[in-house]
C-alpha cells in the first residue's frame, strides 16, 4: 500500500487577493456605519419618546389624574396638576422613571406642543411627533386622539 501524502500548506495567490478584495469592499461599506451615530441617535430618541407617551397615557389611566406632555426644541416634559387631579397649574412630575429629558443632537416638533391624556387614556389632540436628526426626519410618532393610542412603527 503505497499512500502519497501530499503537503499542500497555505492559500494560493488567487485566493489571498480573492480574500483581500472582499474584505476591501465590506470595509468601504460596513466601517462608515460604525462611525456614523445619526442613525443610533434616532433611533434612540424614536423609541425613548414613544416610551415616554405611553407612560403618559398610563400614568393618566392608573392614577385618574390627567396628564400634560410638552414637547419643545430637543426636549419633552411629563406634567400633572401641582395641588390634585383638577387643580394648581401643570408642574413637572417627580419620583417617576419618565418625567423630562433633553435629547442631544435630536430636535423634536409636534404638530400640538401641548397635549393632554385624561383619566380614560384619551388624548386631547391628535399630535404627530417628528423626530428629525441633522434636520431630517427620520421617525414619526402618531397619537390616536379618540383612544390615546401611541402609533410608534
Amino acid at each position: 500500500m503505497n499512500i502519497h501524502l501530499s503537503r499542500h500548506a497555505g492559500f494560493t495567490l488567487v485566493e489571498l487577493v480573492v480574500i483581500m478584495l472582499v474584505l476591501g469592499i465590506l470595509s468601504a461599506y460596513v466601517a462608515p456605519k460604525f462611525f456614523n451615530l445619526d442613525d443610533y441617535r434616532s433611533r434612540a430618541a424614536y423609541d425613548e419618546m414613544a416610551g415616554a407617551l405611553r407612560y403618559a397615557q398610563k400614568l393618566a389611566v392608573g392614577t385618574g389624574c390627567e396628564v400634560q406632555v410638552t414637547v419643545a426644541g430637543n426636549s419633552y416634559a411629563l406634567q400633572q396638576h401641582s395641588t390634585d387631579c383638577t387643580t394648581g397649574g401643570f408642574t413637572t412630575i417627580s419620583n417617576h422613571p419618565v418625567t423630562s429629558n433633553s435629547l442631544e443632537g435630536v430636535t423634536l416638533s409636534a404638530t400640538t406642543a401641548n397635549f393632554i391624556f385624561d383619566a380614560l387614556g384619551s388624548c386631547s389632540a391628535s399630535p404627530m411627533i417628528e423626530v428629525k436628526v441633522a434636520g431630517i426626519t427620520t421617525h414619526t410618532i402618531n397619537v390616536v386622539q379618540e383612544t390615546g393610542f401611541v402609533d410608534a412603527q
